[in-house]
């Protein structure tokens, strides 16, 4: 189980930032309090083991949807339209499909080549700064630069992975002679 500290801290990554998709969810019910559904889901999660959670709002719509149909199960007259709404009813999953991992994985792909292919320099305080997020100056001292070339570094790895991904996108044109505006001459 996680300690509480992990607990409040999984839950204002995961799930309240993207309560509100489960509070319009439940708007679609007239005779259900939200906020009371709401702060019994948070009860229940409390309580939860989530350490093996991978969906965390997929989670908690589960566990207000059957909270809703428990109160609907109590009531002595139920809408039919309410229940068909329940069972017919999904929050849309958030995990990512299998495309976007593939387009995500290939990105960060395609950014690694452009990082390993950077002047050493460069490299090592994009590496330092983007990456490990270190503040400028112990990137300096870490290097053994001045912090100003560290900046004049970044700056130009920043440009060098721009224009990498500028071309990127381009098609290879052929050339034959000089340009002007968006003619070329030969």
């Amino acid at each position: 189980m996680l300690a509480d500290q992990e607990r409040s801290y999984w839950l204002a990554k995961h799930i309240v930032p993207h309560e509100h998709l489960v509070r319009a969810w439940l708007a679609r019910f007239p005779d259900i309090e939200a906020d009371d559904i709401i702060q019994e889901g948070y009860v229940v999660i409390s309580e939860a083991d989530i350490s093996r959670v991978f969906n965390p709002i997929g989670y908690f719509h589960t566990i207000c949807r059957n909270l809703v149909l428990k109160h609907y199960r109590k009531a002595q007259i139920v809408s039919v339209t309410a229940i068909a709404d329940i069972l017919n009813d999904t929050l849309a999953d958030q995990t990512p499909s299998i495309e976007e991992t593939l387009d995500a994985r290939a990105e960060l792909q395609f950014l690694d080549q452009i990082i390993q292919n950077l002047p050493e320099t460069c490299r090592k305080v994009f590496i330092c700064r983007k990456i490990n997020g270190s503040p400028q100056k112990q990137c300096a001292r870490e290097l053994g630069l001045s912090e100003n070339s560290v900046e004049k570094q970044l700056a130009r790895a920043l440009a060098l992975i721009a224009k990498s991904y500028g071309q990127r996108d381009m098609p290879q044109r052929k050339t034959t002679g000089p340009a002007r505006g968006n003619r070329r001459f030969s």
